[in-house]
């Protein structure tokens, strides 16, 4: 959880969006090389209908602009889109809230319901700035996602037969009177010639992040586990280790063990190395919590042989230190290759106490900085707390998602998924 440093200074508003912390040592691309390792291509998806929202955006942007002018990005659709339908599921089922909305603070500020024009919802002051979309960026693409569109910026992607389909399985719903399908709907209400009234259930449930159609389930779940490519191996050995249990089982103690016995070692090795890494990053910023605890009473810093005299710190650092330790003993086991989580891990390892605090600050995203022999506040300082699983996160996709943190390397969200298309029961 990252929290104002008391007394220090008062941001202007201007201000606050740059003032962002991003505490990732530097190591954002071994991250992403151990969330691919582990369950590949997936991105941060965890329920079918963060697919379905941004395709169905790009085709009416396709079909709307094929006969107007002026017309919204496909990116301001897609976002209109996810916040109706998220709004919708919200004031419904207010006592049974679904873990899959975004927007709970915009949406209680409305609380006489007067925002639902799509010219109003598509605005990040109405619904969020982390969407949905974002979350399901890498996972829609052919290039090193599940291949449902062609490109890398969102509002130039080109759709494939696949994303297509699973496009028209959502807007081919029928939701009013005389058969009115979900795609009519949808552009009167991007033309401003539709209001919300009367909430009918079928278009609640045709939009909402819950109900995702037979057609969709089988779409997604064939991109997932259909395919005849080794990441989609990979998912599929993950997701039959995994179970359809409501609860993610322990991930050393029983995921890990099912990949053994089914023959799959090297897989398994491959998740507690991931997992090892998951801990050398939790663990510095526990290191780095203890510093921005000791600094923040002081206003010139405090010199780095005193650090070193606090049982805290040490322990702390002592724990860092074991940390690397394993992530080593883990990736030389199954003999990867990732040089940026290596290198980090060697550097602590083989260094003094003194020279580690250094090289810790240094990689603290500006949080700290060095002066004098001595740790002093970093531009933007903060007191942060220890890890912590319900991290103060933005309204946003991040916030919500089963993987919070990042730790279990997309077996939460992989899992969550696996249910929401599940097969079984299907006529």
């Amino acid at each position: 959880m990252i929290k104002a440093a008391s007394n220090w200074f008062s941001p202007q508003p201007s201000e606050i969006a740059s003032s962002r912390i991003s505490l990732d040592f530097n190591l954002r691309a071994a991250d992403l090389y151990f969330r691919e390792l582990v369950a590949p291509e997936i991105g941060r998806i965890w329920f079918a209908r963060q697919l379905s929202w941004p395709l169905a955006a790009l085709v009416l942007h396709e079909e709307i602009a094929s006969h107007a002018s002026n017309v919204p990005t496909a990116t301001a659709i897609c976002h209109g889109i996810e916040a109706l339908a998220c709004k919708l599921e919200y004031f419904e089922n207010s006592e049974r809230s679904s873990p899959r909305i975004l927007g709970r603070r915009a949406f209680t500020r409305d609380s006489d319901g007067e925002v639902w024009a799509f010219c109003r919802l598509r605005q990040a002051l109405n619904y969020v700035r982390n969407t949905h979309r974002q979350a399901a960026s890498r996972a829609i693409r052919v290039d090193g996602g599940l291949g449902f569109a062609r490109g890398t910026r969102f509002d130039l992607l080109e759709l494939d037969p696949v994303g297509r389909s699973l496009a028209d399985a959502f807007l081919e719903q029928r939701v009013g009177k005389g058969g009115t399908k979900l795609r009519k709907w949808l552009r009167g209400w991007i033309a401003g010639d539709r209001e919300i009234a009367g909430r009918s259930e079928k278009l609640l449930q045709a939009l909402s992040p819950e109900y995702p159609t037979k057609e969709e389930r089988i779409l997604v779940h064939s991109r997932l586990f259909g395919t005849s490519t080794p990441a989609s191996e990979t998912r599929q050995r993950l997701a039959r280790a995994i179970g359809r249990a409501a609860d993610l089982p322990n991930i050393e103690d029983v995921v890990a063990v099912r990949l053994r016995d089914a023959g799959h070692g090297d897989q398994a090795d491959e998740i507690i190395a991931a997992r090892a890494f998951g801990a050398v990053l939790d663990r510095a910023r526990d290191a780095v919590s203890s510093l921005t605890q000791a600094v923040e009473p002081t206003r010139g810093g405090v010199k780095i042989t005193m650090l070193l005299a606090d049982l805290g710190i040490n322990r702390a650092f002592t724990d860092l230190r074991y940390a690397m330790k394993n992530f080593v003993i883990k990736v030389d086991n199954v003999s990867l290759q990732e040089p940026t989580s290596r290198a980090f891990a060697d550097a602590v390892i083989g260094a003094d106490d003194g020279e580690v605090i250094r090289f810790i600050v240094a990689r603290s995203g500006q949080l700290l900085g060095l002066a004098d022999g001595s740790v002093v506040r970093g531009p933007l300082f903060r007191v942060i707390d220890a890890t912590d699983e319900s991290r103060d996160l933005e309204d946003g996709a991040a916030s919500i998602e089963p993987d919070r943190t990042g730790r279990t390397f997309r077996i939460a969200n992989l899992h969550a998924i696996q249910r929401d298309v599940d097969l079984r029961g299907l006529q």
